[in-house]
């Protein structure tokens, strides 16, 4: 279903992107109740199946990079996968989503 082109990034990459770029564009796919309960502080929330509807509101320059996350990596593959279709040029997943976030000790905030 998904595009197999889709570049991903994992946990640490984004990290060291955010370090660099505290403004990079990170949009996490999960639901709001995911969201709430833990999420990466900052970034902004918009659910996989309102990506395509909300998306244009959020990044309206399609050449900006933008970076997925999700629980895992699965559903930010299938929503960047739909910016692509969209013509977002440089759409990331990021491989590992908050699981793997949080197991590296990087920052959270939420209801942990």
């Amino acid at each position: 279903m998904f595009n197999n082109k889709i570049a991903t990034v994992d946990v640490h990459q984004l990290k060291e992107l955010l370090e660099i770029n505290p403004q990079l564009c990170v949009i996490d796919v999960r639901e709001t109740h995911e969201w709430q309960e833990l999420r990466i502080p900052g970034v902004v929330h918009i659910p996989k199946d309102d990506i395509t509807s909300l998306i244009e509101k959020q990044v309206t320059d399609k050449e900006q990079a933008i970076y997925l996350h999700c629980r895992s990596g699965v559903r930010s593959l299938y929503a960047a996968s739909a910016l692509a279709e969209m013509g977002y040029e440089k759409v990331y997943s990021v491989n590992g989503g908050i699981m793997e976030w949080s197991m590296s000790g990087y920052p959270v905030e939420g209801l942990v």
